[in-house]
């Protein structure tokens, strides 16, 4: 069970050159066994120690003709009697997607022999998007900028004579100014012309910002679901793979919306498709400001048997309030001489350092976890 001599036989040694595509080669190589039982697996790892049958990948160098460009595209062993054998090789330039990745006919990258991708979806970049998204609003604050009147057919005229060095005309205003952002600092509350606010307060349009996360994990990450429906602590800002960011968020601005997973199958690789998307607000945060107002205002004596802690609030006649009055935030009626409103404002989502997550840098995250 041996080979016993290679040759090439000229009878057969071809080659051809079309225009664009490089030169094609056929060489017919023979084979002698010394023994009718070996077949076509010995046949194709020939070697008699002077030639031998090359192999898929290997470049054409027969005789005195070197081509490198040129590279074994098949190999078909045919018997021509009891112990030898002809074995066609067709040497010829490689498609993009065949070039080899080493010696010896390594296969190429991501491909396996049959030309199906082998790479391992979990070494895939993650994916992030951010995108802008329409919401609503209630306005409770903003900066005053004067009246307008229509008289008749005149046209609508804003009066600018209400302002005193640029301040509303409320009691102690504070001055209007802007962030460095272009937004509004020491907003005041939007009230009627007796400062009472609006019930309901009018809406506003703006546009919230949708940060997607799309990332590939070997091991379900159901720990994740803990963060859903809830908000940062720490200001946070979204990078990408080489470290820029992509997206930013104030303290309590940024709320995880959703976490979701599911087993896929690819290139004979489990793992799980995972995507997490996040919603920020940086202009209101994700916390909540409720008008504080009521029908009752606190006596300071505590609650106690018989004593409930509150008094109603009763109009000059000694009768029960037909509309809520404003409170000062401490249980007493507003003194509207000197503040508009108060608000309460409430962390109404549980709050998480998300840097302990690791979500801001999900390339790192998925590199880790995997």
């Amino acid at each position: 069970m041996a080979v016993t001599s290679v040759k090439i036989l000229h009878n057969g040694w071809s080659g051809s050159e079309t225009a664009g595509a490089g030169i094609t080669f056929n060489v017919i190589y023979q084979v002698e066994v010394d023994d009718r039982n070996d077949g076509p697996l010995i046949v194709l790892n020939a070697n008699d120690g002077t030639t031998r049958v090359p192999i898929v990948g290997d470049s054409y160098q027969v005789g005195n003709d070197i081509d490198t460009f040129a590279f074994v595209k098949s190999v078909s062993p045919t018997p021509v009697a009891e112990k030898v054998w002809n074995v066609a090789v067709t040497f010829g330039p490689l498609e993009p997607s065949e070039s080899p990745d080493g010696p010896q006919g390594q296969e190429p990258t991501g491909l396996d022999e049959n030309q199906q991708p082998t790479d391992d979806p979990t070494e895939e970049a993650v994916i992030i998007s951010v995108s802008a998204v329409n919401a609503k609003r209630a306005a409770l604050h903003g900066a005053y900028i004067g009246h307008g009147e229509a008289i008749g057919d005149d046209p609508f005229i804003i009066d600018h004579s209400s302002f005193i060095g640029n301040r509303p005309p409320i009691p102690n205003p504070p001055i209007t100014t802007p962030d460095g952002h272009g937004g509004i600092k020491n907003r005041t509350s939007i009230t009627n012309s007796v400062f009472t606010p609006f019930d309901p307060p009018p809406e506003i349009d703006y546009s919230q910002i949708r940060v997607s996360i799309s990332m590939n994990l070997r091991v379900a990450p159901v720990d994740w679901l803990d963060y859903v429906n809830s908000v940062n602590t720490i200001a946070i800002d979204f990078r990408d793979a080489i470290g820029d960011v992509l997206a930013f968020a104030e303290p309590f601005a940024c709320r995880c919306m959703a976490v979701s997973y599911a087993p896929r199958i690819k290139n004979g690789f489990l793992f799980y498709a995972t995507d997490v998307e996040f919603l920020i607000d940086n202009l209101f945060t994700h916390r909540l400001d409720i008008l504080d107002r009521g029908y009752c205002e606190t006596n300071n004596n505590g609650v106690s048997e018989g004593d409930s802690g509150k008094n109603n609030i009763v109009d000059e006649s000694g009768l029960p309030l037909a509309e809520p009055v404003l409170l000062d935030g401490h249980g007493a009626m507003l003194d509207t001489e000197q503040i508009d409103a108060v608000y309460l404002r409430y962390a109404v989502y549980p709050e998480f350092d998300f840097h302990r997550w690791g979500i801001q840098d999900p390339q790192g995250l998925q590199n880790r976890l995997n």
